[in-house]
């Protein structure tokens, strides 16, 4: 908790002066377009809502950023549009889609460099910047920076993009551990906000100070920093940025020895955060009163306040992804509109090209019979054009089906492959249950390494489906490689061990060496993930799990077994049907899920040729058996 939060402290920096933290401003903005008519002014006021409602709900503010880039093209307001594209880059940053983000700012630094505005170059140097370092690409992130810094020296740049670009370079070297270069520009921030009047921002810095001096050591310091940053916050009343302070100088208060004052302090900033309708900051709160309580001693108080927090950022995480996935569903639907048109304006043209060319014959025939025979050579050549276009309207036709039909499936896959891992959270909170009914110390030690791993498999996950998604315009590329046996179970005992370990179930794996598949990376990940999360899904407490591999006449054959009930031969024929399983089947017990994931295998394995079984009898478990060709 104490690493997040000094990362959002970080990130604050980048906070605007402008920015509305109440909805008295937004419902301004809102009341001003019902009377505003199309003009720059308009497109103004929609920009102003898209950056107000940008890291609050991202979502709505991206359809006002999309008004306002749409009005500015067909006002032909440069200087809006400029401004509107930065704006909606943002959008798309909260919402992950940082490669459309990229894409934004650079159509929004190309008329800066137009415009000869050296704010906006700067503002969009330091936004592609920050979206490099959100990514981790610190070099890339460092270049765009170091462009921003050159052009300081010009004129018009404004105080709070200078402030942007300081507070940006200050998390940006904090993050690569170089303290002397962060601090100098945490003090160049600091003493540039006191110098416009920018408490916000002043108050911003004071408490990075805070925090930097914290994780040194140097307590008393940090304290007297994030007090002053308290007094502006208290003073301004602003409750989201006071509830982190308030956060911030409870964990120094737990540092040193003072834990009564540190849990007034977490149920303060618990208060601030419900006040300022901060969803963030009350997550931050939640955390910090489970660990105040757990120091205290108070284990059933703190594992109430784990649990609530847990909620808390399971509903925080799927509101982000349903607002990513929709942004993704908005762009692909703009997409095919705009190829719609397209097509539109060809049968136009086609149309009017057709009404000439009638109007030419009438003209020709009146010349008499002398002009009949190039009347008759022109249709010729129209018809033969018009054939032509129609046969590439339909070629058209075809691939925008086929886009959609492998932009549907690209959705299921993503759909579906989240459950796995978020099944690992799901067994640490039963781990955590487990170890404090025990009183397991030692348990309990280890929960934070399995929080982290299984934290690093979802991030990895959504980092390979989301591209994967984004990158797909067509039907699925099948790109057989050599892969490693070894590797692949090795990678799904680390995914599923948190799971197994909760449900004290052994994963087994056994496989002879060397042994490798000719078959795609993604499809083959896929299909082992669905597998084995099946099988644990079925398999009781203290049972077992195990995943083989054997070389075979003409391929490898995967073998997937589990130590559950088994299923009747019925029921395994309705499971190898081509329709998703819908309903629960008695005695063998609930079964949950649509099928998609078996339908997704079996489409993936018979893309490769090979084969899918399921052997299963009632009390005697069940193994699903994979044949897919050898790499050898």
């Amino acid at each position: 908790m104490r690493h997040l939060f000094l990362c959002l402290l970080l990130l604050g920096a980048l906070a605007h002066p402008l920015r509305a933290q109440d909805a008295s401003v937004v419902q301004r903005l809102r009341q001003q377009l019902v009377t505003l008519p199309a003009t720059p002014r308009r497109v103004q006021v929609l920009d102003s809502l898209s950056y107000a409602l940008h890291d609050i709900t991202p979502d709505t503010a991206r359809a006002y950023g999309e008004q306002a880039v749409a009005l500015a093209e067909q006002l032909h307001d440069q200087r809006g549009l400029m401004r509107s594209l930065a704006t909606l880059g943002s959008c798309y940053a909260v919402l992950s889609d940082g490669a459309h983000a990229l894409e934004l700012y650079a159509r929004s630094q190309a008329l800066a460099r137009q415009l000869n505005d050296a704010d906006g170059l700067v503002r969009s140097y330091t936004t592609m910047a920050a979206v490099h370092h959100e990514r981790s690409d610190t070099v890339s992130a460092w270049r765009h920076y170091r462009h921003a810094l050159q052009l300081t020296h010009r004129k018009g740049l404004r105080p709070s993009t200078l402030l942007t670009l300081y507070g940006n370079l200050s998390s940006l070297f904090f993050h690569l551990g170089q303290d002397a270069k962060a601090l100098y520009y945490t003090d160049v921030a600091l003493a540039l906000a006191r110098r416009t009047g920018n408490r916000m921002n002043e108050s911003i810095y004071l408490a990075n100070l805070g925090t930097y001096h914290y994780y040194g050591k140097r307590y008393d310091l940090a304290e007297k920093l994030i007090r002053q940053s308290l007094a502006i916050t208290q003073q301004d009343r602003q409750p989201r940025y006071e509830a982190g302070d308030l956060a911030l100088l409870s964990m120094v208060m737990l540092e040193t020895r003072r834990p009564a004052e540190a849990a007034l302090l977490a149920r303060q900033s618990l208060r601030q955060a419900r006040l300022g309708q901060s969803k963030e900051r009350v997550l931050d709160a939640y955390s910090m009163l489970a660990e105040v309580t757990a120091r205290q001693r108070q284990y059933e108080q703190a594992y109430q306040w784990q649990q609530q927090y847990a909620a808390l950022n399971d509903s925080l995480n799927n509101g982000r992804r349903l607002a990513t996935l929709t942004a993704l569903q908005s762009r692909f639907d703009s997409e095919d509109k705009e190829q719609q048109i397209q097509l539109l304006t060809q049968q136009t043209e086609l149309q009017t090209l057709r009404n000439r060319e009638l109007w030419g014959a009438i003209a020709a025939l009146a010349l008499g019979l002398a002009g009949f025979g190039f009347l008759y050579w022109q249709l010729r050549r129209s018809r033969a054009a018009l054939a032509a276009n129609n046969l590439a309207l339909q070629e058209t036709t075809a691939e925008l089906r086929q886009v959609a039909a492998s932009k549907d499936r690209l959705y299921a896959i993503v759909a579906h492959d989240l459950r796995g891992p978020v099944t690992s959270f799901v067994g640490v909170t039963e781990l955590i249950g487990f170890y404090l009914k025990r009183n397991d110390q030692e348990g309990l030690q280890r929960l934070p390494a399995l929080v982290r791993q299984s934290a690093q498999s979802l991030n990895n996950l959504l980092d390979n489906l989301l591209n994967w998604a984004v990158s797909q315009t067509g039907e699925l590329a099948f790109r057989p490689e050599r892969l490693d046996v070894a590797e692949l179970f090795a990678e799904n005992q680390l995914l599923y061990h948190t799971t197994a370990e909760a449900k004290q179930i052994v994963l087994e794996a056994t496989h002879p060496p060397g042994l490798t598949l000719w078959a795609d990376q993604n499809m083959t990940r896929t299909i082992l993930r669905n597998l084995v999360g099946n099988a644990l899904k079925f398999t009781p407490p203290g049972g077992k799990v195990e995943f083989s591999a054997v070389s075979a006449a003409g391929g490898i054959t995967l073998t997937v077994t589990d130590s559950g009930r088994g299923m009747p031969a019925n029921l395994v024929a309705e499971v190898l049907s081509n329709s998703p399983v819908t309903a629960p089947t008695a005695p063998i017990g609930p079964r949950t899920g649509t099928g998609l994931g078996l339908l997704l295998c079996k489409a993936f394995v018979q893309r490769h040729g090979g084969t899918l079984d399921i052997r299963s009898a009632p009390g005697g478990g069940t193994s699903v058996v994979v044949a897919l060709p050898h790499g050898n």
